[in-house]
């Protein structure tokens, strides 16, 4: 199938299309809906064959959302492409936990994609509230690992504009959101997490200008490397562990995808019996690119990623009680993290009367 036929409702594959991608002789399919995004839908596509045709028994088809304004949203923010781009030019050339990718199209004038992936059950949903257990979390740390080291400091990957779009956020907008989230959730911010928050605001723009510098080491982000994107696979399942939503895939700092990680995914007592441990699971697996010290340091630094995500997204997003209970927990996990790691002495001092209403006075 040329590149821009796109496949935009599952109501539109044929068999003979499904034959001629996969190259085993479906008989017949069926459908549902699986998943709750707003920004893309995804469908089981469950396959028969004849009594001699031997395939897989499901396949996964993922197309841009049926609402016109979540569509535009995800067209206008790269998320189509970058997901598309994600399977054609980087997962070919990587290891770790992606599932196989049959088809693929992107259609830059209406926003409609389709990905026709390989399906990773039976497997089991990660759970963000509850948090990992330690051999969950050293299964992801050593996925995320071989996903990495292929790609550190690439030169084609650095140079690649698809992967190099500039963030929105910056510091007057974390100013903006953290307002409403401190006015918001008030009563539910203890008091050292709230220092960690106001200390990330106020000195936001300066700390990406730290972090962009060209000493620092550079890799893939998949920018949302949490259990609710993991699924592990249980007995008969063909990968333990399969990551999902590489919408926000980026360039950027190498070790953020692991600090945001260890700061959303694990109860911060559960983090820290098993720190070192989960570090070297996963340094093992990068490779011999980077010291263990280098790892520990980059993860330091990245420590603030997830407490800029965690102010940011409910703030842009419906408001549910699930959601408050995940982002209090996410927020405190992460405030935890950036506390016993030190993160604070990282961050660039503020002069007193600084511009930003969290500077010292």
């Amino acid at each position: 199938m040329p590149s821009t036929d796109v496949v935009e409702r599952p109501a539109d594959l044929s068999v003979e299309w499904l034959v001629s991608v996969l190259g085993v002789p479906v008989e017949r399919f069926s459908f549902e809906r699986i998943g709750t995004g707003q920004m893309s839908e995804c469908y089981r596509i469950t396959l028969g064959y004849g009594e001699s045709g031997q395939g897989p028994g499901s396949v996964v088809l993922k197309v841009a959302a049926t609402d016109a304004v979540s569509r535009q949203t995800g067209l206008a923010l790269g998320l189509y492409e970058r997901e598309v781009r994600f399977y054609t030019d980087i997962a070919p050339r990587i290891g770790g936990p992606v599932a196989p990718c049959y088809s693929s199209a992107f259609d830059a004038e209406s926003g409609a994609f389709h990905l026709l992936l390989g399906d990773a059950g039976p497997a089991v949903v990660g759970d963000e509230i509850r948090g990992a257990t330690a051999e969950q979390a050293m299964l992801a740390l050593a996925e995320l690992g071989r996903l990495h080291g292929p790609l550190l400091d690439d030169p084609a990957a650095a140079s690649a504009d698809w992967l190099n779009r500039e963030s929105p956020v910056d510091q007057a907008l974390i100013t903006q959101l953290y307002a409403g989230f401190a006015e918001r959730y008030a009563d539910q911010i203890a008091p050292e997490h709230r220092v960690v928050c106001e200390r990330l605001v106020a000195g936001f723009d300066a700390y990406l200008a730290a972090e962009a510098a060209e000493d620092r080491v550079k890799g893939l982000v998949h920018g949302d490397y949490r259990l609710d994107n993991m699924l592990f696979g249980q007995q008969g399942a063909d990968r333990p562990l399969t990551v999902v939503d590489w919408q926000t895939v980026a360039w950027g700092p190498a070790l953020t995808d692991v600090a945001y990680f260890l700061g959303c995914a694990l109860p911060a007592e559960v983090r820290r019996a098993h720190y070192d441990a989960l570090l070297e699971s996963y340094h093992r697996a990068l490779g011999a690119k980077l010291t263990l010290d280098e790892v520990r340091d980059g993860v330091r630094r990245q420590t603030f990623f997830g407490v800029m995500m965690t102010i940011i997204s409910p703030m842009l997003i419906e408001q549910t009680e699930r959601g408050d209970t995940m982002f209090m927990t996410m927020l405190q996990r992460h405030c935890e993290h950036v506390l016993d790691v030190d993160a604070l002495a990282i961050l660039p001092q503020l002069q007193p009367n600084s511009s930003s209403v969290y500077a010292p006075r």
